[in-house]
Protein backbone atom coordinates (compact mmCIF):
# COMPACT_ATOMS: atom_id res chain seq x y z
CA UNK A 1 0.00 0.00 0.00
CA UNK A 2 1.45 3.34 -1.10
CA UNK A 3 1.95 5.88 1.70
CA UNK A 4 0.42 9.30 0.99
CA UNK A 5 2.72 12.28 1.09
CA UNK A 6 2.11 14.74 3.87
CA UNK A 7 0.60 18.08 2.65
CA UNK A 8 3.55 20.01 4.07
CA UNK A 9 6.00 17.88 2.07
CA UNK A 10 3.94 18.48 -1.08
CA UNK A 11 3.94 22.22 -0.42
CA UNK A 12 7.69 22.28 0.13
CA UNK A 13 8.22 20.30 -3.08
CA UNK A 14 6.04 22.69 -5.10
CA UNK A 15 7.84 25.76 -3.74
CA UNK A 16 11.21 24.10 -4.37
CA UNK A 17 10.39 23.37 -8.00
CA UNK A 18 9.04 26.92 -8.46
CA UNK A 19 12.20 28.42 -6.93
CA UNK A 20 14.44 26.38 -9.23
CA UNK A 21 12.40 27.42 -12.26
CA UNK A 22 12.52 31.11 -11.30
CA UNK A 23 16.27 30.89 -10.70
CA UNK A 24 16.74 29.52 -14.23
CA UNK A 25 14.69 32.40 -15.60
CA UNK A 26 16.80 34.87 -13.59
CA UNK A 27 20.04 33.48 -15.02
CA UNK A 28 18.64 33.59 -18.55
CA UNK A 29 17.52 37.21 -18.18
CA UNK A 30 20.82 38.17 -16.56
CA UNK A 31 22.85 36.63 -19.42
CA UNK A 32 20.67 38.35 -22.01
CA UNK A 33 20.99 41.77 -20.38
CA UNK A 34 24.77 41.54 -20.07
CA UNK A 35 25.42 40.82 -23.76
CA UNK A 36 26.19 44.48 -24.50
CA UNK A 37 28.11 45.52 -21.39
CA UNK A 38 29.36 49.07 -21.01
CA UNK A 39 32.91 49.77 -22.17
CA UNK A 40 35.56 50.56 -19.55
CA UNK A 41 38.32 51.52 -21.99
CA UNK A 42 37.91 55.31 -21.85
CA UNK A 43 37.72 55.63 -18.08
CA UNK A 44 39.34 54.69 -14.79
CA UNK A 45 38.50 52.84 -11.59
CA UNK A 46 39.07 54.36 -8.18
CA UNK A 47 39.39 52.11 -5.13
CA UNK A 48 37.31 53.40 -2.24
CA UNK A 49 36.43 51.97 1.17
CA UNK A 50 32.71 51.82 0.29
CA UNK A 51 33.25 50.26 -3.12
CA UNK A 52 35.27 50.75 -6.29
CA UNK A 53 33.74 53.28 -8.67
CA UNK A 54 34.25 54.11 -12.35
CA UNK A 55 34.86 57.65 -13.60
CA UNK A 56 35.74 59.42 -16.85
CA UNK A 57 37.57 62.64 -17.64
CA UNK A 58 37.21 64.84 -20.71
CA UNK A 59 39.94 67.42 -21.01
CA UNK A 60 38.78 70.95 -21.74
CA UNK A 61 39.95 74.52 -21.43
CA UNK A 62 41.27 76.07 -18.22
CA UNK A 63 38.81 76.98 -15.51
CA UNK A 64 36.84 75.37 -12.73
CA UNK A 65 36.22 71.70 -13.65
CA UNK A 66 32.72 70.26 -13.79
CA UNK A 67 31.50 67.04 -12.21
CA UNK A 68 28.31 65.70 -13.81
CA UNK A 69 26.10 63.19 -11.98
CA UNK A 70 23.72 60.96 -13.91
CA UNK A 71 20.19 60.35 -12.64
CA UNK A 72 20.16 57.92 -9.72
CA UNK A 73 18.50 54.79 -11.09
CA UNK A 74 19.83 51.26 -11.67
CA UNK A 75 19.78 51.51 -15.48
CA UNK A 76 21.68 54.82 -15.54
CA UNK A 77 25.42 55.46 -15.83
CA UNK A 78 27.96 58.05 -16.95
CA UNK A 79 27.07 57.10 -20.55
CA UNK A 80 23.76 58.92 -20.11
CA UNK A 81 25.73 62.14 -19.58
CA UNK A 82 28.03 61.58 -22.55
CA UNK A 83 26.48 64.17 -24.91
CA UNK A 84 26.27 66.79 -22.18
CA UNK A 85 29.83 66.11 -21.03
CA UNK A 86 31.12 66.34 -24.61
CA UNK A 87 29.42 69.70 -25.10
CA UNK A 88 30.61 71.09 -21.77
CA UNK A 89 34.19 69.92 -22.43
CA UNK A 90 34.42 72.53 -25.20
CA UNK A 91 34.79 75.06 -22.38
CA UNK A 92 35.86 73.16 -19.25
CA UNK A 93 37.36 69.87 -18.13
CA UNK A 94 34.46 67.54 -17.32
CA UNK A 95 34.31 64.52 -15.02
CA UNK A 96 31.53 61.94 -14.97
CA UNK A 97 31.21 58.81 -12.88
CA UNK A 98 29.00 55.80 -12.30
CA UNK A 99 27.35 56.16 -8.90
CA UNK A 100 27.57 53.11 -6.64
CA UNK A 101 24.99 50.50 -7.64
CA UNK A 102 25.01 51.78 -11.23
CA UNK A 103 26.86 50.87 -14.42
CA UNK A 104 30.48 49.82 -13.97
CA UNK A 105 30.81 50.80 -10.31
CA UNK A 106 30.58 48.35 -7.43
CA UNK A 107 27.13 47.07 -6.46
CA UNK A 108 27.50 45.97 -2.83
CA UNK A 109 24.56 44.30 -1.09
CA UNK A 110 23.87 47.22 1.26
CA UNK A 111 21.21 49.82 1.92
CA UNK A 112 21.97 52.75 -0.38
CA UNK A 113 21.42 56.08 1.35
CA UNK A 114 21.66 59.68 0.22
CA UNK A 115 24.62 60.18 2.56
CA UNK A 116 26.51 57.27 0.97
CA UNK A 117 26.36 59.14 -2.34
CA UNK A 118 27.36 62.41 -0.69
CA UNK A 119 30.50 60.62 0.51
CA UNK A 120 31.15 59.28 -3.00
CA UNK A 121 30.83 62.74 -4.53
CA UNK A 122 33.22 64.18 -1.92
CA UNK A 123 35.66 61.35 -2.64
CA UNK A 124 35.55 62.17 -6.35
CA UNK A 125 36.17 65.86 -5.66
CA UNK A 126 39.24 64.86 -3.63
CA UNK A 127 40.35 62.77 -6.59
CA UNK A 128 39.97 65.80 -8.90
CA UNK A 129 42.00 67.89 -6.48
CA UNK A 130 40.04 71.15 -6.49
CA UNK A 131 36.51 72.49 -5.99
CA UNK A 132 34.11 71.74 -8.83
CA UNK A 133 30.96 73.02 -10.46
CA UNK A 134 28.55 70.17 -9.70
CA UNK A 135 25.86 69.31 -12.25
CA UNK A 136 23.21 66.78 -11.20
CA UNK A 137 20.26 65.25 -13.03
CA UNK A 138 16.94 63.98 -11.65
CA UNK A 139 17.21 62.08 -8.37
CA UNK A 140 20.90 62.99 -8.09
CA UNK A 141 19.81 66.57 -7.38
CA UNK A 142 19.18 65.48 -3.78
CA UNK A 143 22.76 64.22 -3.59
CA UNK A 144 24.13 67.47 -5.01
CA UNK A 145 22.18 69.63 -2.56
CA UNK A 146 23.25 67.59 0.45
CA UNK A 147 26.89 67.48 -0.66
CA UNK A 148 27.02 71.26 -1.18
CA UNK A 149 25.34 71.83 2.19
CA UNK A 150 27.73 69.65 4.19
CA UNK A 151 30.94 70.49 2.25
CA UNK A 152 30.44 73.93 0.62
CA UNK A 153 34.18 74.46 0.23
CA UNK A 154 34.25 71.59 -2.31
CA UNK A 155 31.88 73.28 -4.77
CA UNK A 156 31.90 76.57 -6.63
CA UNK A 157 28.34 76.15 -7.88
CA UNK A 158 25.66 73.49 -8.39
CA UNK A 159 23.28 73.14 -11.32
CA UNK A 160 20.23 70.90 -11.04
CA UNK A 161 18.73 69.47 -14.24
CA UNK A 162 14.98 68.72 -13.91
CA UNK A 163 15.27 67.77 -10.22
CA UNK A 164 12.69 65.55 -8.54
CA UNK A 165 9.61 67.10 -6.99
CA UNK A 166 9.80 68.37 -3.44
CA UNK A 167 7.25 65.76 -2.32
CA UNK A 168 9.54 62.96 -3.49
CA UNK A 169 12.47 64.46 -1.57
CA UNK A 170 10.45 64.36 1.65
CA UNK A 171 9.30 60.75 1.26
CA UNK A 172 11.04 58.79 4.02
CA UNK A 173 10.99 55.03 4.74
CA UNK A 174 7.76 53.78 6.32
CA UNK A 175 6.36 50.30 7.01
CA UNK A 176 5.07 49.84 3.45
CA UNK A 177 8.24 51.02 1.73
CA UNK A 178 10.44 48.94 4.05
CA UNK A 179 8.41 45.83 3.18
CA UNK A 180 8.82 46.56 -0.54
CA UNK A 181 12.55 46.97 -0.01
CA UNK A 182 12.78 43.60 1.73
CA UNK A 183 10.78 41.97 -1.08
CA UNK A 184 13.09 43.27 -3.81
CA UNK A 185 16.13 42.14 -1.81
CA UNK A 186 14.90 38.52 -1.72
CA UNK A 187 17.33 36.34 -3.71
CA UNK A 188 14.78 34.63 -6.00
CA UNK A 189 11.48 36.53 -6.17
CA UNK A 190 13.15 39.91 -5.73
CA UNK A 191 15.73 39.16 -8.39
CA UNK A 192 13.00 38.16 -10.84
CA UNK A 193 11.07 41.39 -10.21
CA UNK A 194 14.26 43.38 -10.74
CA UNK A 195 15.12 41.56 -13.96
CA UNK A 196 11.65 42.07 -15.39
CA UNK A 197 11.88 45.79 -14.60
CA UNK A 198 15.35 46.25 -16.13
CA UNK A 199 15.52 43.36 -18.59
CA UNK A 200 16.91 45.49 -21.45
CA UNK A 201 19.59 47.35 -19.49
CA UNK A 202 23.21 46.22 -19.45
CA UNK A 203 24.09 48.97 -16.96
CA UNK A 204 21.55 47.60 -14.48
CA UNK A 205 23.06 44.10 -14.50
CA UNK A 206 26.81 44.64 -14.55
CA UNK A 207 28.26 43.32 -11.30
CA UNK A 208 25.84 40.50 -10.70
CA UNK A 209 22.53 40.01 -8.94
CA UNK A 210 23.38 42.49 -6.16
CA UNK A 211 22.35 45.27 -8.54
CA UNK A 212 18.82 44.94 -7.17
CA UNK A 213 19.84 46.44 -3.81
CA UNK A 214 19.93 50.00 -5.18
CA UNK A 215 16.47 49.58 -6.69
CA UNK A 216 15.22 48.25 -3.35
CA UNK A 217 16.68 51.25 -1.51
CA UNK A 218 15.09 53.72 -3.95
CA UNK A 219 11.66 52.11 -3.56
CA UNK A 220 12.19 52.06 0.18
CA UNK A 221 12.85 55.82 0.24
CA UNK A 222 16.37 55.49 1.60
CA UNK A 223 18.01 57.58 -1.14
CA UNK A 224 15.70 60.54 -0.53
CA UNK A 225 16.69 63.71 1.26
CA UNK A 226 14.53 66.67 2.26
CA UNK A 227 16.52 69.57 0.83
CA UNK A 228 14.13 72.48 1.38
CA UNK A 229 15.60 73.39 4.75
CA UNK A 230 19.11 73.32 3.27
CA UNK A 231 18.31 76.23 0.98
CA UNK A 232 17.94 78.58 3.95
CA UNK A 233 21.67 78.62 4.70
CA UNK A 234 23.14 77.27 1.45
CA UNK A 235 26.54 78.87 0.87
CA UNK A 236 26.89 77.63 -2.71
CA UNK A 237 25.02 79.21 -5.65
CA UNK A 238 22.22 76.95 -6.93
CA UNK A 239 20.82 77.01 -10.47
CA UNK A 240 17.81 74.96 -11.53
CA UNK A 241 17.01 73.97 -15.12
CA UNK A 242 13.72 72.13 -15.53
CA UNK A 243 12.77 71.28 -19.11
CA UNK A 244 10.09 68.75 -18.21
CA UNK A 245 6.43 69.40 -18.99
CA UNK A 246 5.66 70.05 -15.33
CA UNK A 247 8.58 72.43 -14.99
CA UNK A 248 7.79 74.59 -18.01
Amino acid sequence: MRRKKHPIIKTIAVFGIAAISIEKINKRLFSKACVNSLSCEDGHYHSWKHGEFFYKKKEGMAGRPLLVLHDLYPDKSAEDCEKLALKLSEKRTVYTMDLLGCGRSAKPAVTYSNFLYVLQVIECVKLIGQPVHLVAEGRSSMIAMAAAHYMPESFSCITLLHPVHERECRRIPDLRSRLIKKLIELPVIGTLAYHIMFSDSAAAHMGGFHARYLYASILGGYTNQDVKWMLKDMKVPVHVIDMSEKGQ
